[in-house]
């Protein structure tokens, strides 16, 4: 496949994990982080996001977007992080997908990230999906929601290609919590959760 490919990653609290790196010592902890680095560098990959989720969701402390410039680069790296023992410290759920297009500009100031990953629903598949208009016109309410409230969705990928559990998953900004909540509020009278399952994080960037 050589279209690009994003790998979003969730972090989970693994307290053997945790307390196994913080065993370390700092120059060998180091060398590995550098090692990760210099095998993304090297595959031409890029993070696209990194978010501090711990005050939202203390199992999840940790999210983020990854942007390959084609599968094998994806699987070269993983081969990297497999040999110098990544895998053996780092706990996380991981996920691949293609988008049609580049994420977008974030113009929202200040956001509030939402990683959303949408899972495969069999109960809706096997009713035909939504009654017949009724798809165009919630996506027609969800996009006017997302305007009403300033905020964007920045990024869509279909993954059902890489683990059919899963449909796709996206990355929205919001301008504050509270805007994020209106949305919701305005999807939850749509019905939304009784035609979309879907699992969300939410998160700040990261910042050094």
């Amino acid at each position: 496949m050589s279209k690009p490919i994003y790998q979003i990653f969730v972090m989970n609290n693994n307290i053997a994990g945790n307390l196994a790196l913080k065993a370390m010592p700092e120059a060998e902890r180091k060398a590995l982080t550098d090692q990760d680095q210099a095998s993304r560098d090297a595959v031409g990959a890029k993070i696209i996001l990194g978010c501090n989720s711990a005050w939202a969701d203390e199992s999840h402390p940790f999210w983020g977007v990854i942007r390959f410039p084609d599968l094998q680069a994806r699987i070269e790296h993983t081969r990297t992080i497999q040999k110098i023992g990544w895998l053996d410290i780092v706990d996380a759920f991981t996920l691949l997908g293609t988008s049609d297009s580049e994420p977008a500009e974030v113009t929202v100031p200040n956001p509030i990230y939402k990683l959303w990953i949408v899972k495969n629903n069999p109960a809706t598949a096997l009713t035909g999906q939504l009654p017949k208009g009724l798809d165009a016109l919630m996506w027609e309410k969800h996009n006017a929601l997302y305007e009403e409230n300033k905020s964007q969705v920045i990024l869509t990928c279909s993954t059902s290609w890489c683990n059919e559990a899963y449909l796709a998953f996206g990355v929205s900004a919001y301008p504050s919590v509270e805007a994020n909540m209106k949305i919701m509020e305005g999807l939850n009278d749509l019905g939304w959760p009784g035609h979309m399952e879907v699992i969300t994080y939410l998160g700040i960037p990261v910042t050094e």
